[in-house]
């Protein structure tokens, strides 16, 4: 081997080498793991997890109600034996993660109340005033938010987003001398999810590994309801087959109809046919069952 073909190759290496850790620092993920299996061993995690964990349950308790209280979870063991366990405090919901083969697969997560709000809950479409914490199962703390900041829920992790429709807002702010705003009686809650709902096969910079389970406790201050496309239809309800996802193209021109103002392209907006009576249901002026933005006929 002469010396050029040698260097080629140790510069071809460095070079892979290189690709491969610049792939894993942006994110790149490799093909995903079968969903049924991977959902198998998150589900075995978090039992395991909730089962032998306990939450700081009684600094909620006695917190005033426009009081933050820092979430926090230990091992149930010693002078904490008689702690009560996460399994016992926790509801599960079941969530539906669409693949990239369009195949659906049932996940499920655990919601955790930890205090009740005042007013109302959003959906998993609205703008939510939150303040967060998110932690591994390690509890290793990849992300905190000590000071309230507006999310847009669809474009969070979807566990996340479907924590919000099971958290009470405050009520009213109140505005104090120096301009900034008090909130109380906000609502507090936390998720336990499995991977699929969050990252999956991609990782988040060094944080967060692979096919990690995420945990998010969030305080809930207010919110605002989404119409993106700001043509009367929440947004909310622009997922027409109600699967959690947003991608329904009623007139299949590539818009999903909650970014689209004529949802079924009948050169009518859809504005002035949702509900153009005003008593707050969709007009279905011919009575085929399809309301009127929907149906293109």
């Amino acid at each position: 081997m002469n010396k050029l073909t040698y260097f080629l190759g140790i510069f071809v290496f460095l070079a892979l080498i290189t690709s491969c850790e610049e792939q894993q620092r942006r994110g790149f993920a490799e093909p995903p793991r079968d969903y049924a299996e991977q959902r198998a061993v998150d589900i075995d995690s978090l039992q395991t997890f909730l089962q032998n964990r306990f939450y700081n349950y009684e600094d909620y308790q006695n917190a005033a109600s426009n009081e933050r209280v820092t979430f926090t979870i230990d091992t149930i063991q010693g002078a904490n034996a008689a702690k009560t366990p996460l399994i016992d405090q926790v509801n599960e919901i079941s969530l539906k993660v669409k693949d990239d083969d369009g195949v659906y697969h049932d996940h499920t997560a655990y919601i955790l109340p930890l205090r009740e709000g005042v007013g109302t809950a959003p959906t998993v479409a609205d703008s939510v005033f939150v303040t967060y914490k998110g932690m591994l199962l390690n509890l290793y703390m990849f992300d905190e938010r000590t000071s309230p900041i507006w999310f847009e829920s669809l474009s969070v992790v979807k566990g996340f987003g479907a924590l919000m429709p099971y958290i009470k807002k405050a009520a009213l702010p109140i505005v104090n001398t120096d301009g900034t705003y008090s909130f109380d009686g906000f609502g507090s809650a936390a998720v336990f999810m499995p991977s699929a709902l969050g990252y999956y096969n991609n990782t988040q910079s060094s944080s967060i590994p692979q096919y990690s389970p995420l945990i998010f406790a969030v305080d809930l201050y207010t919110y605002n309801t989404t119409d993106h496309d700001g043509d009367t239809v929440p947004t909310h309800l622009e997922d027409i087959d109600g699967d959690g996802y947003f991608d329904d193209d009623t007139d299949s021109d590539g818009v999903p109809n909650f970014r689209d103002v004529d949802d079924d392209n009948d050169d009518t907006l859809t504005r002035n046919e949702y509900d153009a009576n005003g008593d707050g249901v969709p007009d279905d002026t011919d009575s085929d069952g399809t309301p009127d933005y929907l149906d293109k006929v």
